[in-house]
This record gives C-alpha cells, sequence and structure tokens, in this order.
C-alpha cells in the first residue's frame, strides 16, 4: 500500500474522545505527501482501534474567521482504522516542565479502511520567518467519509470545485471547555536542569508542590462540523 495515502488518523480521534478538545496545538493540518504512522520508539505502547474512523469535525484556531472556509479537492485515500500508540518513558516529567515541547507520543498506522477525504481550508496566520513576514496564508483540515455515501461523479478531475462544494454544508461552534491549569498561588515548582535527560533540582530537599484548579473557558478552537446534504446512499 502506497503509504503517502494513509491518513493519520489519530489526531482526529483525540478530538473525539476529548469532547472535541484539540490536541494538534492548533489546526489539524490537510493530508500531506510525507508517509503516514511513525515507528515507535523505546516505551509502553497501546494499541487502539477506532470504533469509527471517519470524522466529520475538524478543529481550526479561534483567532481566524470561520466564514471563508471552502473546500478544495475530494479523493479516495486509505484512512487508519488501527494504530498503536508509543509513549517514552522520560517524556511525560519533560512535558510537565516544558509543555510546549515535543508530543511524547508517536503513533503507528496498524490498518486503514477506503475513505474520501474532503479537504478544506481557511485565512490563517502564519508565523514569521526570516524570509517571508507575517500574514495571512490558507490552511487546510481534512473530513472524511464512506466511499459509498460520496457520488462518484464527485471525485472526477473535470468537476468544478463549486459542485463539489453543493454537496457539504458546513457549521462552526466554540465550545465552552474544563481548562485544568496549575494553581500558581497555591503551588511550588522547584528550580532545577535537565542532566543526561533527567530533571534535577539545585535543591536536592526541594519537593514540587502542585496543586491544580479546573475552570470553564471558551475553547481556543472552533469546532468545525462538515455534513453531507445528500448521502449517496447510507453508511454501513
Amino acid at each position: 500500500m502506497n503509504t503517502t495515502k494513509i491518513a493519520l488518523f489519530a489526531g482526529a480521534a483525540v478530538l473525539i474522545a476529548g469532547g472535541l478538545i484539540m490536541v494538534m496545538k492548533m489546526n489539524t493540518p490537510s493530508s500531506t505527501a510525507d508517509g503516514r504512522g511513525a515507528i515507535g520508539v523505546p516505551g509502553p505502547a497501546s494499541t487502539d482501534r477506532a470504533s469509527d474512523p471517519f470524522t466529520h469535525v475538524a478543529s481550526i484556531p479561534a483567532t481566524v474567521d470561520p466564514a471563508p472556509i471552502r473546500l478544495e479537492k475530494l479523493k479516495a485515500v486509505d484512512l487508519a482504522s488501527k494504530t498503536e500508540t508509543t509513549t517514552r518513558p522520560d517524556c511525560k516529567e519533560r512535558q510537565f516542565r516544558d509543555p510546549d515541547g515535543k508530543n511524547c507520543d508517536t503513533v503507528k498506522v496498524l490498518e486503514t479502511v477506503k475513505a474520501v477525504e474532503a479537504e478544506f481550508s481557511y485565512i490563517g496566520p502564519q508565523a514569521a520567518t526570516v524570509d517571508a513576514p507575517t500574514g495571512p496564508i490558507r490552511q487546510s483540515f481534512t473530513v472524511y467519509f464512506h466511499p459509498e455515501e460520496v457520488p462518484a461523479t464527485a471525485l472526477d478531475s473535470k468537476v468544478k470545485r463549486e459542485q463539489m462544494a453543493s454537496l457539504f454544508q458546513i457549521s462552526t461552534s466554540r465550545p465552552i471547555v474544563q481548562e485544568r491549569v496549575i494553581d500558581k498561588q497555591n503551588s511550588h515548582i522547584c528550580e532545577g536542569n535537565y542532566v543526561d535527560g533527567n530533571w534535577v533540582p539545585t535543591d536536592s530537599k526541594c519537593k514540587d508542590q502542585v496543586q491544580y484548579i479546573t475552570r470553564a473557558v471558551p475553547a481556543s478552537y472552533w469546532a468545525v462540523a462538515v455534513d453531507l446534504l445528500h448521502p449517496a446512499v447510507a453508511a454501513r
């Protein structure tokens, strides 16, 4: 199988399992030409089989205007239906002390199913680089449908984008989510440094005393639901 067509389902699965709480920093990127699934690094592994890998919900940053969302293309893909997640044993502590660090988990695709990938785009921010200033650019996200739901003619390369877009209805919402954060006023976190990959406190007698609070806040993303107006047939 051509791995360039394997669409990594893990991000979408976490989105649904967490009550649409975004896992991918902001914006789950669209299907790309790179290989989907990564070889696990040493550490405990768990195998997850998604009950339904066909997700019609994605997320985009709450800082963008959802109005310009538009369909870019439809294509047939192999969608991950079973994945293996591997977690680095020394990574969780790093993630606690450096929340912006790398994700501790890697995902390997074990099984796939046939699907139709619908790629949509929106106007999002672009980080400033040496070669380009900060400015808006089109970014993308994907949702997936059963092949029998989408008319076969919609996948014809000769069909205009406007005609394909008429098959879908897009709705957006900004959920209220429960956010668990460190109570800085009532917590004490020891100072220190990493030595050979391990956190070593400056004061060997110091012990972290961390308290958490939970608060209801608007999500930092728009939940974007994409529905077929006239499915070809009911999904199995």
